[in-house]
């Protein structure tokens, strides 16, 4: 399948122009896509530890959202949990009382207590900083073209497939193109790739099951809205990390893009640790099943899917 195709909806996915060939690039798409994967996701964990106090949080959107905490966390990690829409969190900070604060010291560190506010703000441009624009590289090594699928003209037609003993609603109707994961984890078993699937359509013992997340700016934030919720200005279930087993609920979410003049829309595809998965069911949320996992741990995206619009 087109790399120049999936060069495209990475551009879109990163806000950055991306390279098919460019050897002198100062940054890798690799890096680029870490990111993005979970700064468009309900950034943070799923808060069931005794915790020492709240605070609030004004982010960029200007949503005000509030953290259980451990004042002994460091900013980095509070900042591991909060949504950060449309840049690396690299490139923002904490401020109070209008004084940029330092990523890896702890909330005690700043006298922080019960009921404190943060802001979140864009970090403040270096002195050696430079305007100048680089193109990201796409990095041949990151993906995995043997593992590719288009399910373009595919149609299960009610047949059913599982994995992780969950049902996987295959991305028919999208190409797939497949990120190279094997062997960057502790093992494979996630990835049922280590042992025999007796049928296509069945699981293997300790393989997690299959989840989608769209890329845009409509990152979960606004299921809030979306859905049947009267809840403004925070998340109706709590914070983690969202995703959905269903491609057509994530496709409301995903960036829409242009390649050799026609639309088309990019989400990814992941597996999701099921041991502390938290399912919230169509009835609840009225725009379709969610998921959410306690952190980025539990979610590891192994596909990019791309679909053209008619």
């Amino acid at each position: 399948m087109s790399n120049s195709l999936l060069a495209a909806a990475l551009s879109a996915i990163t806000n950055n122009k991306i390279a098919t060939h460019d050897d002198n690039s100062k940054e890798k798409i690799g890096e680029c896509i870490k990111y993005n994967n979970k700064s468009f996701l309900v950034g943070g964990k799923v808060y069931t530890s005794p915790r020492d106090g709240d605070i609030y949080v004004e982010t960029l959107s200007g949503m005000t959202v509030s953290l259980y905490v451990d004042f002994n966390d460091t900013l980095d990690q509070v900042k591991a949990r909060i949504p950060i829409e449309g840049v690396s969190p690299d490139q923002t900070r904490f401020a109070l009382d209008d004084k940029q604060l330092e990523d890896g010291r702890t909330l005690t560190d700043y006298d922080m207590k019960d009921n404190s506010t943060l802001q979140l703000v864009l970090k403040l441009r270096d002195d050696d900083s430079s305007d100048e624009i680089v193109a990201l590289h796409f990095q041949s090594n990151y993906f995995a073209p043997k593992h590719d699928r288009d399910f373009t003209n595919v149609n299960d037609n009610g047949e059913t497939f599982m994995r992780g003993n969950f049902r996987y609603k295959r991305p028919c109707g999208w190409k797939r193109f497949a990120i190279n994961v094997l062997d960057k984890y502790e093992d494979n078993i996630w990835l049922g790739v280590n042992k025999s699937r007796q049928f296509p359509t069945s699981s293997v013992q300790d393989e997690w099951p299959v989840s989608y997340h769209g890329t845009a700016e409509h990152n979960c934030n606004s299921i809030a809205s979306d859905g049947n919720f009267s809840c403004k200005n925070q998340l109706p279930f709590g914070y983690g990390f969202y995703s959905t087993p269903d491609i057509d609920v994530a496709s409301k979410y995903a960036v829409k893009f242009t390649y050799e003049g026609d639309y088309y829309l990019v989400v990814f595809q992941n597996r999701v640790n099921p041991k502390n998965l938290i399912r919230i069911p169509n009835i609840e949320t009225g725009i379709g099943e969610y998921w959410i996992s306690p952190d980025g741990n539990n979610l590891r995206p192994y596909g990019i899917c791309i679909r053209k619009l008619e």
